[in-house]
């Protein structure tokens, strides 16, 4: 089952670079997490969708904004799979070919 936590980050009053972030949604109810609204534009909302203990997608929302997803943990793993795939070809044929040369 997916975990939905949703936190407000909110630019400080004091410093420039401050951040003030504050949980609003914990749950398991997806409908309940991607309806949380941003009430100001100085906010925005990061929404982390987590399974087994990983957070597997992050999406973020602004002030009268859609939710943007920004980090895919499946498409990433997919990617990196396929470039391990490539790769271990390349590998398995230059070492066929040295395996050839060292029986001359």
């Amino acid at each position: 089952m997916n975990t939905y936590v949703v936190t407000e980050e909110t630019e400080g009053w004091r410093y420039l670079d401050e951040i003030i972030k504050q949980t609003i949604y914990a749950g398991s109810d997806k409908q309940s997490a991607f309806d949380c609204n941003v009430d100001t534009e100085k906010s925005r909302l990061i929404l982390d969708v987590w399974f087994n203990g990983r957070v597997i997608k992050s999406f973020s929302r602004s002030f009268e904004k859609e939710w943007i997803l920004f980090f895919d943990q499946l498409a990433i793993t997919k990617h990196e799979i396929q470039d391990y795939s490539e790769k271990l070809c390349k590998a398995q044929e230059t070492l066929r070919l040295i395996d050839g040369a060292q029986e001359i």
